[in-house]
């Protein structure tokens, strides 16, 4: 019976990893272990507010890696891509003077890959609703994927305005491949457990 149980965990397991998920959220708390400065969460997900009047700045980052949270993320070996999509929603403008809305997302632990970025100055503005679809090719063995979300506003001291919102609604990172494998301890605790 134990063969049998450990040849239909390993077919699943087989199968399994054609795609096998990396990391998902829907942001409606923060990531366990991420670090947060200022993004508010709630059912709807998480969110970056702020309108910058003159002499205002501020800046929202949410991030899982290293130096300020240590998580990272194992993309199995033998994966041929990584596709990472968020689902979110951005509004960013600039008034006069010197002024900004600025957002970017980056996995710095991926060779410091920069996925988004969006940026008004002076009497500009933008909006999308679109998701934000990635995608990194052969990634090394041994890959570690971390995240950074960063949302900024400012305006000079007599002039001027700037207003980020943002709103991250899901993230899922997916890994793709026919010949992945698991980490060795990730096998050893299968096995362990049904033995």
């Amino acid at each position: 019976m134990r063969y049998m149980v450990l040849s239909v965990l390993l077919l699943t397991v087989a199968v399994s990893f054609a795609d096998c998920t990396v990391f998902s959220t829907d942001f409606n708390e923060k990531p366990e272990g991420w670090y947060n400065d200022r993004w508010t969460f709630d059912e709807f997900g998480a969110k970056a507010y702020f309108y910058a009047n003159p002499g205002e700045w501020k800046e929202f980052d949410m991030m899982s890696f290293w130096p300020l949270a240590p998580v990272r993320y194992f993309v199995p070996d033998g994966a041929d891509s990584v596709s990472i999509v968020v689902d979110h929603s951005v509004h960013g403008s600039a008034g006069e003077g010197y002024a900004y809305a600025r957002f970017y997302v980056e996995t710095p632990t991926a060779g410091s890959t920069l996925i988004y970025e969006q940026v008004a100055y002076w009497y500009d503005s933008f909006s999308d609703d679109d998701p934000i679809v990635y995608t990194i090719i052969d990634p090394p063995n041994g890959t570690y994927l971390g995240f950074h979300f960063h949302a900024e506003a400012a305006a000079d001291a007599s002039t001027g305005s700037g207003s980020i919102d943002w709103e991250l609604y899901h993230m899922e990172v997916t890994a793709y491949g026919s010949s992945m494998s698991m980490e060795v301890n990730t096998w050893a605790g299968i096995k362990s457990s049904l033995f």
